[in-house]
This record gives structure tokens, sequence and C-alpha cells, in this order.
């Protein structure tokens, strides 16, 4: 069994490096299929069809919104080359001795070329570690997707029980199918104040009854129930089969309604309408 991932769901990654801190910010909503959109500085563009890759490996729908941001270390910012310091104060020392009143301050020695270096795998290094660890963040955008799946799975079971309650009373009223119309039909004479006769009444009883016969609905309502069942049970990526299901039900409902011969199945119709509805509207979220 797999678990059921809502699309719905955020998650912040910050990754403390030794040149920078990453921040990996992470929005899913749902959505048809699987759509992401980078927010990226222009240092990490190159990177972004990489970084769409992995996304496709880890997620299978929704619309995602990632936004990565970098804060350089200051000692990436100003890296100071000390072999180089030290040649130059000495040679400073120097220049001192012999003229006394050539003062040299530190910004002047900071701009003095060589003495202030760049580091030329700072981009490098910030590239593995995203790259690293951008499968991770996406996992604990996952979790919180599986968190949101599971209650979106009991709301669903809920409202799947209550659609078996319904076909409860269906399948009563289905037993009870020849007498109540017998009822029906006799009480309808006896307000006509007529005389039938007794086999007119039972061929009116017998096209009456199966004109309201729902037996062929009630078989396709349970077979619906047991299939969602299934589809909740097995979990994974199950949101347009089950989005499916629902306009099954919703087909049966509607043929319900149409056949209703009294206010109890119509009320049962209405009450399955209600439902799909329900359960339709949180189908939308599930991946």
């Amino acid at each position: 069994m797999t678990v059921i991932k809502s699309m719905t769901g955020s998650a912040n990654t910050v990754l403390n490096t030794e040149v920078a801190t990453i921040t990996i910010d992470l929005n899913s909503v749902n959505g048809r299929f699987l759509e992401i959109n980078f927010k990226l500085p222009d240092t990490l563009k190159h990177l972004e069809q990489k970084l769409r890759a992995i996304g496709q490996e880890k997620l299978a729908r929704g619309k995602v919104d990632c936004y990565i941001n970098i804060s350089l270390n200051s000692s990436s910012l100003l890296n100071i080359d000390n072999e180089a310091l030290v040649s130059l104060a000495a040679s400073i020392n120097t220049i001192q001795e012999n003229i006394p009143h050539a003062n040299v301050n530190a910004l002047e020695i900071l701009n003095f070329p060589g003495i202030i270096k760049q580091s030329s795998n700072i981009q490098e290094i910030i590239d593995r570690e995203l790259l690293n660890n951008f499968g991770k963040a996406l996992d604990k955008l996952s979790e919180a997707r599986e968190s949101e799946g599971q209650k979106l799975k009991e709301a669903l079971t809920v409202r799947l029980n209550l659609i078996s309650k319904q076909a409860d009373i269906i399948e009563q009223q289905l037993k009870d199918l020849v007498l109540n119309e017998r009822n029906r039909i006799l009480n309808k004479i006896a307000e006509m104040k007529v005389e039938v006769d007794p086999a007119r009444i039972d061929q009116e009883v017998a096209i009456a009854a199966q004109k309201a016969d729902v037996e062929e609905e009630y078989d396709r309502l349970r077979s619906h129930i047991r299939e969602v069942t299934k589809i909740l049970d097995k979990g994974g990526v199950c949101g347009k089969r089950l989005d499916f299901m629902m306009q099954e039900f919703n087909r049966e409902s509607n043929t319900l309604a149409s056949k209703a011969s009294n206010l109890e199945i119509t009320q049962i119709a209405v009450e399955l309408k209600v439902l799909i509805e329900q359960m339709r509207e949180q189908i939308q979220n599930i991946e």
C-alpha cells in the first residue's frame, strides 16, 4: 500500500555551507499536471533544468513554486591572501624605516593588487550543495503533502461510508418495491372510488414496479463503493482515477432521481449528490 498525497503543502529548507547560506522555500497547490516554477537568483539560473529534473523524479502532479535565495558568508565576501599581506607588510616596514613620514592606512593596503582574492570555487560549492540537497528539500514537501493526503483519505472514507448507508436504504426499498407499488395503486383506486379488475391491478403493479426498479443502479452503486475503497486502500497517484469514479457515482444518482417513485428515493438521490460533490471537491487536491 502506498500513501495518498495531497497536492497542497509547503516546506522550508536552510542549507548552511562553508561559503553561503542557501534557503529553499517550496509551496504546492493542486494542478492537473506537474508544473514547477522556479524563482532563482541569476547565479543559479544555469541549474534550473537540473533542478527541474530532480523535481520530476520526486513529484507527479501539482503546481509547485520554488524560491531559492543565497546569502554569502562574510568570509566569502572578503578573502585575504595572507602570504601577500605579510610580504606587503614587510615591504611597508622597509619603506617606513627609510622614509619615516611615509604613512600607509589599512584601506590602501586592502586596495593593493593581490591582497584580496576572490575564491574561484565559491560557485562550484554552492552548485554542488544545492544539487545534492534539493531532493531532500522536495522530500520535506512530500512529507507535508502526505500528511494532508492522510486527512483527505479519512474525510473521503467518512463520506464513502455515508454513501454506503444510503445504498442500504435503497436495498430495503428494493425488497419492498412490489408491495409499496401495490399499496400506492390501491390507495389511488380507493381515492377515485372505482371498481378495478384484480388482474388489471396486478398488471399495473408489475408495470409500475418495473419503471421504479433501481436494482441495476443499486448494483452499480455498490460496485463503485467497492472500487473507491480499493483505490483509497491502494493509495499512490490516484486523484484522476478517483475523479472518474465521482463521475460514475453522479451518473447513478441522476438515474435514481429520474426513476424515483417515492419521496424516500428522491431524498436518497439528493443526499448522494451532496456527498459526491463534497468528495469531488476534496479529490481535486489529491495527487
